[in-house]
């Protein structure tokens, strides 16, 4: 769940602020060449204003002539970095980190920004330096970027770094890489080449290690229609709305891609501002659309709300549950949550995405990380004090770097929000079994069905049937559903995350559902069991 956060603003020039500051862009240019049936570019890598500019391309078949006679004088390299969203170092004093080592897998398809950082002799004097990038990839082709940067000063993370931005189909497993840094006027040198050389690895070309697999998320957006007090109050929702969630859960993911789809509105006619039970009875209902609609078992739902009768004090989103990790097929109507419509355009859209991530999270399994004090159910698991990310992060899309005890992790309640090493590792393998599904011949099966209901804290229930499935491992001990004649059925019973004490009970589907007349809810926390009118459930599943 999200609840309402204060602001806290601070200037985008991170050196200003200090490492406690929000994003800050990355600058610099460079100018690039491949090799093979050669090419050669020359455009932006990431620019003063943190955007690109998309290079002018000649081929030829000879190779480009070689411009690096003079290794740098008086500088020596000392780091280079990858980031796809977190930071991943690739060579430290020099020398190169395994990939089994690094902090987090880097993915193929992705973009990837680069940086190599130095440190300066004393004899050093202020001139133009050439940040060479050569990497050689695996079908034979050659990549060579250029990156000229004027070095005043010894180099850092949130300062003046060597940057190239590799597009996302050059970014291959096994590609050999290096750096060099040259004069780009020899007759401006002094001093002498540093012992060792600003060349990284300082031992031979590197070897990328990347994680090759299609990696993608899909997402069904449902403008929930508010039909309440003579009014209709429904999220309108554009395609460049659409486009900025993407980019939203793109940024924080490890995806090559976020489909998102907008599906018709869904009508809802009860209280939603003034219910006293949050957005729970909102995801029962976007969870009953779920199962009617039947989409792939890789599918998310996410609902849209700007209600009629305003929101609910404080909150700004909430999940249907944390499904268990590994995910499984089963488990498909556990991805659906909802949150806060605030209007179309950037800045609303913004606030909107930064709730969309945060639920969507949960529904990757992820649970809150405690920062601010008020986070339910924290993970203890996570690494880094007071939600603090804990390497720089880096954007795909906006091309602004975020500072390592700045930047909070998404599923906190505290400003910043970014993607850590920690979740970005938890995710990529949840997101690699969805997309396997998505790739594969035919979709996994989901399941017999299952029987759920939505205990609230004012005495009503709902229940209906929907796909899915509940293994032996997820029952709850001294829950069940009993049928008539004392057919006892497993029952998994939990809270739902920040619901308002609303209970969710998820069971398996009675296949004598439709010749029953009555069934019983045993709970473990209740003396005496619950009868559910078989009348009164919504049969989905069984039509």
């Amino acid at each position: 769940m999200r609840r309402a956060l204060l602001p806290v603003s601070c200037s985008l020039l991170l050196l200003a602020c200090g490492d406690d500051a929000g994003p800050t862009a990355a600058d610099g240019s460079g100018t690039s060449a491949s090799t093979g049936e050669t090419s050669t570019s020359s455009g932006s890598a990431v620019d003063e204003s943190g955007t690109t500019t998309a290079p002018e391309t000649t081929s030829s078949s000879s190779p480009p002539p070689d411009d690096e006679p003079v290794l740098a004088h008086g500088i020596r390299l000392t780091r280079l970095t990858a980031n796809q969203a977190v930071q991943v170092e690739l060579v430290r004093d020099g020398v190169e980190v395994a990939p089994a080592d690094y902090n987090t897998r880097l993915i193929s398809g992705r973009t990837t920004l680069l940086r190599a950082y130095w440190t300066l002799h004393a004899d050093f004097s202020p001139r133009e330096i050439i940040g060479r990038l050569v990497a050689d990839y695996p079908d034979g082709t050659q990549l060579v970027q250029d990156f000229p940067l004027v070095v005043e000063g010894d180099s850092g993370d949130g300062g003046a770094s060597f940057q190239w931005l590799l597009q996302p189909d050059q970014v291959v497993d096994g590609t050999l890489y290096r750096v060099r840094l040259l004069e780009a006027d020899p007759e401006a040198a002094t001093g002498e080449v540093s012992d060792p050389p600003p060349v990284l690895p300082l031992a031979g070309r590197g070897t990328l290690g990347i994680y090759t697999a299609p990696l993608e998320m899909e997402v069904v957006l449902v403008p929930v229609e508010h039909q309440f007090d003579g009014q209709v109050c429904t999220p309108q929702i554009s395609e460049a709305d659409v486009e900025q969630l993407a980019r939203a859960l793109e940024q924080n993911n490890p995806v090559q891609q976020a489909i998102l789809t907008v599906r018709e509105p869904m009508p809802y006619t009860d209280p939603i501002g003034s219910s006293g039970t949050g957005f729970s009875p909102v995801l029962s209902a976007l969870a009953q659309q779920r199962a009617i609609d039947d989409p792939d078992p890789w599918v998310y739902y996410y609902g849209f709300l700007d209600p009629c009768d305003g929101f609910p004090p404080g909150l700004l989103g909430q999940a249907i549950g944390i499904p268990p990790l590994p995910p499984t097929p089963q488990m498909s109507q556990q991805r659906i949550s909802t949150g806060r419509w605030f209007g179309s355009g950037l800045e609303p859209v913004a606030l909107a995405a930064e709730t969309f991530v945060h639920e969507v999270g949960h529904t990757q399994g992820r649970y809150h990380i405690l920062c601010s004090g008020g986070e339910a159910g924290y993970d203890p698991a996570y690494p880094h004090p007071n939600g603090r990310i804990g390497v720089w992060g880096f954007g795909i899309h906006d091309f602004m770097l975020r500072s390592p005890t700045g930047g909070r992790d998404y599923m906190t309640y505290c400003s910043n929000e970014w993607v850590s090493d920690f979740g970005w590792e938890l995710t990529l393998d949840v997101i690699a079994v969805l997309t396997d599904w998505s790739h594969a011949a035919a979709p996994p099966g989901q399941g017999e069905g299952v029987l759920m209901g939505a205990l609230y804290d004012d005495g009503s229930e709902s229940w209906w049937t929907a796909p899915g499935g509940l293994s032996t491992e997820l029952a709850t001990p001294g829950a069940a559903i009993v049928l008539d004649g004392g057919l006892e059925l497993p029952a998994w019973v939990y809270e739902r995350p920040d619901g308002d004490h609303v209970v969710q009970v998820i069971a398996p589907r009675p296949a004598a559902l439709g010749s029953t007349s009555e069934l019983e809810l045993v709970l473990p926390s209740e003396a005496a069991p619950r009868r559910i009118e078989a009348a009164r459930i919504l049969d989905i599943v069984g039509g």
